[in-house]
């Protein structure tokens, strides 16, 4: 692959739009850098992919680092539910290698890579469902804090338990934990996510964590997922070096700017914010499946 001045420059500029909101959100931002390389560098699906959870790995690293002693990590919450994402992970990651082999698909008459295409469709679909999710929770409940959150496990009656200090409510199922990480893994193995964007407001809502809770939580879940997904992603060979230290050149400063940010804002600001971010990486994907399918 030929690094030319654009893919270079540009790839400085998404890794510290990637840091700033792996240090503002805990996610790790792979659900815009993904599409962003495939997009606007050109990269290939699988090492877009590959790299990208790379670059995630050191940047929750650094935003991890960066929160020490603020006390918004549960690490009991992230290790049980980490439990079912590894599981996830290598599930995921399976299925994107047997994707690399599938035959180019006919759209409307043009043919596409398989593994770019399927690839741009999940993120489209999961983006404008968090998005829409999201934004009718804050048009409900607007700037006020709720006195009380309580997830929506805790409402089901599914033993065994666990008791979780981080919480309000702090009696939940483990099943249901074990799920929620075994479907965000998969969606880290196969999409290059580290799963942050599906775990902050899984986290928030389902759980039932506080929002700054909730994302020193998902920062160490994403550090976990990453850190399997690179390990299989490296034996597959599509982590690309020199892209990842392009990338972390810009990641690294800005994960060190987001975390500054993140740990003043108010809750019903951080959620809309987020908001605002998922729909940047709806509009984005959106027009690119228009474009290459009409």
């Amino acid at each position: 692959m030929e690094f030319t001045l654009n893919i270079t420059i540009g790839s400085v500029v998404i890794g510290f739009v990637v840091g700033m909101l792996t240090g503002v959100f805990g996610v790790g931002g792979g659900f815009l850098m993904t599409p962003a390389l495939m997009i606007i560098l050109n990269i290939p699906g699988p090492m877009a992919v590959g790299t990208d959870l790379a670059t995630i790995l050191a940047t929750s690293s650094f935003g991890m680092f960066r929160r020490r002693g603020s006390n918004t990590v549960d690490v009991k919450l992230a290790i049980v539910i980490s439990i079912g994402s590894i599981l996830g992970v290598l599930t995921g990651s399976h299925f994107l290698e047997l994707l690399k082999y599938a035959p180019k698909l006919i759209i409307f008459g043009k043919e596409q890579e398989a593994v770019p295409y399927y690839l741009l469709c999940m993120f489209l679909f999961l983006l404008t469902w968090i998005a829409g999710f999201m934004t009718f929770d804050y048009l409900r409940n607007g700037q006020r804090v709720l006195d009380k959150r309580v997830g929506i496990f805790a409402r089901l009656k599914i033993p065994p338990y666990l008791d979780f200090t981080s919480l309000e409510q702090q009696h939940l199922p483990i099943v249901m934990l074990l799920f929620l990480g075994f479907f965000v893994g998969v969606l880290t193995g196969f999409m290059g996510i580290g799963g942050g964007v599906l775990l902050l407001p899984s986290l928030i809502y389902l759980v039932g964590q506080r929002t700054n809770k909730a994302i020193g939580t998902s920062l160490l879940l994403v550090w976990i997922s990453s850190l399997i997904a690179v390990i299989r992603k490296s034996e597959a060979g599509d982590i690309n070096l020199l892209l990842l230290a392009f990338l972390l050149a810009g990641g690294l400063t800005g994960t060190f700017i987001g975390t500054k940010i993140g740990l003043k804002l108010a809750d019903p600001k951080i959620r809309l914010y987020f908001v605002y971010v998922v729909i940047v990486g709806v509009l984005m994907v959106g027009y690119e499946l228009y474009v290459i399918t009409f």
